[in-house]
């Protein structure tokens, strides 16, 4: 008996002294392991600096101070060709004079860069989700197009304006000529399909890309709700409209937004078709590329600069009144509001 307990009294002593000399042994490691930690937090810091250094640099040379030379010159107005200047508000009368003023050019580059916007996003958008929704669910064929539908995005815009510009003004005339035996404009050079020939290419060109963004969001969907719809009975299209399309509302919206962000100032590929070679109509991004371009004297930037400003101020109002409504009408609005509180 004595035997017995002499052996569970060393069993317990040696028990205890393993766990001391455990814990002995993890001391050190947890200094080692706590000032790795330290060390590891120093360089992620370091590395988020370095990164954030470039673009922060980027963004206050390139954006603030041009843009506070900017708002100084459009109070500027050069007397001779000295460029000695007087402090003036004249540049912004012109503007408003211009744009509401009659029938200018300046009038006409507003008129089609809306035109242009409204065109192309009532016609790209709906098109962009349906495709995009034929791929989310994996019908046939959806890889082959989706490379297919993808390829123009991937060319450079000159590359691709310079071919529609060969296929419209050039080849259209041959094949007119070659079925009907009849001579034929080309599509630009004729007044009366020029526009819609420009319309046709931002149309085209706006399909490309949009539909990736469109169907990497609807990917985020968990299948099991629609999984539940179709149980319920729902078919494709009840499924797109109350299930795919509320939950990638945001992405949506912001999409609708961006874009008339840049509506105001979008070149739609006018300038390119310009250095191709062929006709164009006026945007307000080609109405500022041209005037700029042909001005080698710096004359008429303050002109600019003013349009610039009014253009920047009738943005921010369209902008922040779309996202207010688009905010209204968002589907999940009280969910996501819960999320962040």
């Amino acid at each position: 008996m004595k035997q017995f307990f002499r052996r569970i009294t060393q069993a317990i002593g040696d028990f205890f002294y393993d766990i001391s000399c455990a814990l002995a042994r993890l001391k050190p490691q947890r200094k080692r392991a706590v000032s790795g930690i330290k060390s590891k937090k120093r360089k992620d810091m370091i590395f988020y600096v370095c990164m954030l250094a470039v673009p922060l640099a980027q963004f206050a040379i390139m954006w603030v101070g041009v843009n506070f030379n900017s708002i100084l010159l459009s109070f500027k107005q050069y007397t001779d060709a000295d460029k000695n200047y007087i402090w003036t508000l004249q540049n912004f009368a012109d503007v408003f004079r211009n744009l509401f003023g009659g029938e200018t050019t300046l009038l006409l580059s507003l008129k089609n860069s809306v035109i242009l916007y409204l065109i192309t996003t009532f016609v790209t958008m709906p098109t962009s989700l349906i495709i995009s929704f034929y791929f989310y669910k994996k019908f046939a064929f959806s890889r082959a197009l989706k490379i297919i539908l993808f390829i123009p995005s991937v060319i450079s815009s000159v590359v691709t304006v310079t071919c529609f510009y060969f296929i419209a003004d050039r080849g259209y005339p041959q094949i007119v000529e070659l079925l009907t035996g009849a001579a034929a404009d080309g599509l630009l050079v004729n007044s009366e399909t020029r526009v819609p020939t420009l319309v046709l290419y931002n149309i085209f060109y706006s399909l490309a890309g949009n539909f990736l963004f469109y169907s990497s969001a609807m990917s985020g969907i968990d299948n099991g709700v629609s999984e539940a719809a179709q149980i319920d009975g729902a078919n494709l299209v009840q499924e797109f409209f109350h299930i795919t399309l509320p939950n990638i509302y945001p992405m949506f919206s912001t999409f609708l937004v961006a874009g008339l962000a840049g509506s105001l100032i979008g070149d739609y590929g006018m300038y390119a078709f310009s250095k191709a070679g062929g006709m164009t109509m006026d945007t307000m991004g080609y109405y500022f590329t041209r005037g700029i371009t042909l001005d080698t004297t710096g004359q008429t930037y303050p002109h600019f600069a003013a349009l610039g400003l009014v253009l920047s101020a009738m943005t921010c109002v369209i902008v922040f009144t779309a996202r207010a409504i688009m905010n209204r009408l968002d589907p999940f609005r009280d969910e996501r509001q819960e999320v962040k509180v």
